[in-house]
Order: structure tokens, then C-alpha cells, then sequence
């Protein structure tokens, strides 16, 4: 699996973000036409600057005139540009994710949020160009992954007044992200238009072991007691992992003790199976079968015999298991004029609703397992469409 992964340990910003994705998916050119074909007001510059002695482009923007806009103003300018399709979608999404966060934060319909730092041309233009530059590492293959993110602490001067580090929007945006956050370091670290790109794309942190690509550094403004960088690594995860299969054999215990048995180890494993053998004697026999971590095999095994009639147990080491990255997520599903969340776990290509969430509809409306798996699949695939 290819890993394009935001290293946050000295916070994140729109422009440093963007800093970071230039010569790897970005060229200059490519800004030029952000600013042209959403007609900003402003102009930017690239250099070339030193961190504590890491070198990373940095790009310094210079608007002509700031100004205050409000979500539906933002669309609109999106909306009527010459921008790509998925750019353009993906921009509004970012957005209208800035926009809810806004929108709690002062308590008033996110439709009606007025943006204020971040509704300038420079944050447009940040905004669109890291979404230009994010969905074409995606394109390439890469999933998107961040490293806890330092936030800074501290107060910041707004437009609203004296607010502290990390802002109320930015604590709002990662609430609803995979987003793990440090509050700690020197000044605001991680602002607002940072905090909404990587919640956007972010799956979280990134799995390990990894073999490094590239890496790419983009600079923020000042100087600071650490590098004030973002560090871009793209990578090869190999996913593997060390598992024990905690086993034994059984051949006299009734089906009611067995279902029993299975529900005490699946409370520390990540699967149980019951496979029917052929034991001594002719006897029909079961193969009790767990995977578990190889760091509580052992509490398994205990338990196993604990709720069994075996006396033995086997623990096998498993090497280099190879899995898929899953990841979960949440779809909003209508039955009989109902709305109802649903959870679901996807993993490559597949998605799998969760079973406790469709057993409570299915409880609530008398409508079968099967047919809310095909409602909640039907409303997955047209989300897809829709992006």
C-alpha cells in the first residue's frame, strides 16, 4: 500500500501544506492557475528557505484586499470557476466542513457562517491548491495518513477578539476527524485551514512497518524552536503483523457450553471458530480456534480452558501476517422515511455494515438484515457517484 503521510510535529497550516506537496504532485504553474481561474485578488511567491538548518520552499502571499465571505459566497465563487470537477467538489466539501465547525462554535446555522480569516483570497487559494495537490497524490495510489498533530498553545488575536491556541473551530473541525492532536509548543501551530484539509483527507495515523519514498518539506513563516516545517513522506506500508492462533479440541461439551465458550474468548481475540473434526473413537469432536495478539495469547488460552472441557491448549505463532488497512466510517441511510446512522468498516474495495447498528433498525422498522445491507450498499455506491 502507498502511504503519503503529513508529518505534524511542528503543526500544520494551509500554506505549509502546500509548501510541502510543491514538486511532488504541484508545480508554480499549478498555482497560477488556481489564482486565474477563481480570479483571486492576490500574488504569491516561492523561496527557498532555511528551518533550523532544513531547507523547504516557502510560499509568501500578498493579497490586495481582504475580505470577510460568507460559506455561501465561498461556494459560489467555487462553483463558477474554470476549476476541475473533482476539485471543485472536493473544495466544497473542505469548506463546508470549515463552515459546520464555524457554525457551532457561534451557534448559528453553518449555512450562515461568515468567514473571516479564512475567507479571504490567500485561504481560498491555500485551500483549493492543497485539494489540487492532495487528490492527485490519491490519484497516484496514495492513502492519506497524519502523525499526532501539535497544536501550540497559548492566546491568538482574531477577529473575534483573544481566543486561545488551538482556536474553538480548529478543536471543532478535529472533533469530527480522525485527527489526533498534542496540545503543546510555542504560538498557534495548527490553524484552522490546516486543521480542515487534513481532517478532510486524513484516515488517521499511519500503520507501520513503512519503506520510505520521498520526503518533501514545506516551510511555515517563522522561525521557531523547532523546524517550523511540514514534512510530506510518501512510503510503502507493508502491513504485518505478529498474531497467535490459540487452539484445542473438544468432544464432550453440549452446544449451549460451546456458544458459551466462544462469546468468553471473542472477548479477547480478534476472531473465534468452532470447526467439527473427528475425534477418538468415532466421536463427533470441534476444533475450538482463536486469533488473538501475541501479547494476551496466553490470557486466551487461559480462559479457553477455563470455560472448555480441554485440558490443553495449543498457542502457534503467526509471522508476518499480511492484512488489509481498515478503516471505519459512517453512512446516513433512510428507512421508512427514518434517517439512521449506520457504521462500516472498509477494508480495499470492501465495505461491511455493522451488524449491531442493523440489528437495531432491523428491530425498530421489522425490515430484514439482507434488505437493510442492500439500502445501506445502495447508499454507498451513490455517495461514490456523488464524489
Amino acid at each position: 500500500m502507498r502511504a503519503a503521510i503529513f508529518d505534524c510535529f511542528s503543526g500544520a497550516s494551509g500554506n505549509m501544506i502546500l509548501a510541502s506537496l510543491l514538486n511532488v504532485t504541484l508545480t508554480e504553474r499549478d498555482l497560477e492557475d488556481v489564482v486565474r481561474k477563481l480570479n483571486l485578488n492576490l500574488d504569491f511567491k516561492v523561496k527557498q528557505v532555511s528551518r533550523k538548518g532544513i531547507s523547504a520552499p516557502l510560499i509568501e502571499v500578498s493579497e490586495g484586499s481582504g475580505k470577510t465571505r460568507t460559506f455561501k459566497e465561498v461556494a459560489g465563487l467555487i462553483r463558477g470557476s474554470e476549476l476541475d470537477s473533482r476539485v471543485k467538489a472536493e473544495s466544497l466539501k473542505v469548506f463546508e466542513r470549515l463552515a459546520v465547525a464555524e457554525g457551532r462554535v457561534h451557534g448559528r446555522d453553518y449555512r450562515k457562517a461568515v468567514f473571516h480569516e479564512v475567507g479571504g483570497d490567500d485561504a481560498i487559494f491555500d485551500i483549493v491548491s492543497a485539494v489540487t495537490g492532495i487528490l492527485r497524490l490519491m490519484d497516484m495510489g496514495y492513502r492519506v495518513f497524519t502523525t499526532p498533530v501539535v497544536t501550540g498553545r497559548e492566546f491568538a488575536e482574531t477577529m473575534h477578539g483573544r481566543y486561545p491556541i488551538p482556536a474553538p473551530a480548529t478543536l471543532e473541525i478535529a472533533r469530527e476527524s480522525r485527527l489526533k492532536l498534542v496540545i503543546d509548543g510555542e504560538g498557534e501551530l495548527l490553524t484552522p485551514t490546516g486543521a480542515v484539509i487534513l481532517a478532510h483527507f486524513s484516515e488517521g495515523e499511519p500503520p507501520n512497518p513503512l519503506m520510505v519514498r520521498e520526503v518533501s518539506y514545506g516551510a511555515g513563516s517563522v522561525e521557531r524552536e523547532v523546524p517550523n516545517v511540514l514534512r510530506l513522506i510518501l512510503a510503502e506500508v507493508f502491513e504485518r503483523d505478529e498474531i497467535a492462533i490459540v487452539e484445542t479440541n473438544v468432544d464432550d461439551m453440549s452446544g449451549e457450553d460451546l456458544a458459551f465458550a466462544v462469546e468468553r474468548i471473542m472477548e479477547l481475540s480478534h476472531d473465534v471458530s468452532v470447526i467439527p473434526a473427528l475425534g477418538k473413537k468415532g466421536r463427533p469432536a470441534y476444533i475450538i480456534r482463536a486469533i488473538s495478539d501475541m501479547s494476551n495469547a496466553e490470557d486466551v488460552a487461559r480462559v479457553m480452558m477455563e470455560h472448555t472441557t480441554t485440558i490443553g491448549v495449543r498457542i502457534l505463532p503467526a509471522y508476518h501476517r499480511v492484512k488489509e488497512v481498515r478503516r471505519a466510517g459512517r453512512v446516513e441511510v433512510e428507512v421508512l422515511g427514518r434517517r439512521y446512522e449506520v457504521g462500516v468498516k472498509v477494508a480495499g474495495e470492501r465495505a461491511k455494515p455493522e451488524y449491531e447498528d442493523l440489528r437495531r433498525i432491523a428491530i425498530e422498522t421489522g425490515i430484514s438484515m439482507s434488505r437493510l445491507r442492500e439500502i445501506v450498499k445502495r447508499e454507498m455506491d451513490e455517495a461514490a457517484n456523488r464524489e
